[in-house]
């Protein structure tokens, strides 16, 4: 029997739903609805205003259950903004079998340490764990430490983290509409399973939303994500430049920045202001990269998403000024996955045009989502899924069960 996922992502400039469902055998997803509007309420991804966003995010939800043909009850959320970060925790425990080898319960004791430990936090919550490293008596382990004889296992946890207040009013904003929130992911993340491919993860690369006014960098090594941040930049303020220099309104300016103009002197000035505002950008990308001592070491390079992508040249001028392959994110499911569907809400495409559009990197966040609670990322690799014990909303943990 089929199973129906809501994925919802409230972003500064814009909230999006999708709909999607699982084929008979498993394999894919059906996209069966795809909306989005332009929010309020929001200020470099954070809410300011609780109700203008429920008021904004009811209107998208009536078109989704208008196009689909359903109530949305439940669903999943992403959660953006300049609120999200990473930590990092390092725990000892004694190995405590009488053989001495390492178990599954001195993982857990270890990573329960970490997890108290970050707990304690005034004003953070814990979205994701990753455990990215073990040890036994101080010798680095590859894969799990399961059968390891030693005396003690030390533990490295990457915490994928969120501001409480930022996390509590998204989630409040949502269920003021009567939708309950199912489980929340960080967007990066979500974004990650839709667009990275095992091949690129395990290289090594860094996923980068381009959002209206933030810019998120999410890095993964060996397969797991080793670190997160978020900058208060984005691609409104390339917007917000050409309007002023070129002295036009800004819906004229979006469209010269999507599009271009065949005026070559107006061509020539667009890309010099472009260009300008996307160097300060990735000036702030690379200053991350080389604190975590990754600028020019990401063997996959860059891949963008967010409505920003679409900025033009945004390619060429990563690859020159970062020194890293660069590309646009593309969704990873195949056609195939969605043969028959029928995705609704995206006006005057029809067919592959709009399986093309729903692949598109503005829509990677809903379609993550959607595969998540399909549990249908990644099949040649595990996700293992984890409750957080006494966060709020019951968040879901990110472990990945597979390790350098």
């Amino acid at each position: 029997m089929s199973q129906r996922i809501t994925g919802i992502d409230i972003g500064s400039a814009y909230i999006k739903v999708a709909i999607c469902e699982n084929v008979n055998d498993n394999s894919g997803i059906v996209v069966r609805a795809l909306v989005k509007r332009e929010s309020d309420g929001l200020k470099n991804g954070n809410i300011v205003n609780t109700e203008a966003v429920s008021e904004s995010l009811l209107e998208v939800l009536h078109e989704a259950e208008r196009v689909a043909g359903e109530r949305i009850r439940r669903a999943y959320l992403s959660v953006s903004g300049t609120g999200l970060g990473t930590v990092t925790d390092t725990s000892t425990v004694a190995i405590s079998r009488a053989d001495a080898t390492a178990s599954e319960f001195d993982i857990a004791r270890a990573l329960e340490e970490s997890e108290t430990r970050q707990k304690e936090k005034a004003n953070l919550k814990l979205l994701h764990t990753v455990m990215s490293e073990f040890r036994i008596d101080g010798r680095k382990i590859v894969g799990k430490p399961h059968g390891y004889v030693g005396n003690k296992l030390e533990l490295k946890t990457i915490f994928l983290t969120v501001l409480a207040p930022h996390l509590d009013n998204l989630v409040n904003s949502v269920e003021n509409t009567g939708v309950e929130v199912e489980n929340v992911y960080a967007g990066p993340v979500a974004e990650s399973v839709a667009t990275l491919s095992a091949t690129s993860r395990n290289a090594g690369c860094a996923l980068v939303n381009i959002g209206a006014e933030t810019v998120s960098l999410l890095t993964h090594e060996d397969g797991l994500p080793t670190s997160l941040r978020v900058f208060p930049m984005g691609s409104a303020h390339i917007t917000h430049d050409i309007a002023l220099g070129l002295r036009i309104s800004l819906d004229e300016a979006e469209k010269l920045k999507l599009f271009g103009s065949e005026d070559k002197r107006v061509a020539r000035r667009i890309q010099e202001i472009i260009e300008a505002r996307l160097s300060d950008v990735f000036e702030l990308l690379d200053t991350h990269l080389k604190k975590i001592g990754r600028s020019g070491l990401l063997p996959a390079g860059i891949i963008f998403t967010g409505g920003g992508a679409g900025t033009r040249g945004i390619e060429e001028l990563a690859r020159k000024q970062l020194g890293l392959p660069a590309k646009i994110g593309r969704g990873l499911f195949t056609e195939a996955k969605t043969q028959n569907a029928e995705i609704k809400g995206l006006d005057g495409l029809r067919g592959k045009e709009r399986v093309e559009k729903a692949r598109g990197p503005e829509w990677a966040s809903v379609i993550g989502l959607a595969m998540l609670g399909l549990s249908l990322g990644e099949p040649e690799e595990s996700l293992g899924l984890r409750v957080v014990k006494g966060t709020k909303k019951g968040l879901v943990s990110f472990i990945r069960q597979f390790l350098p």
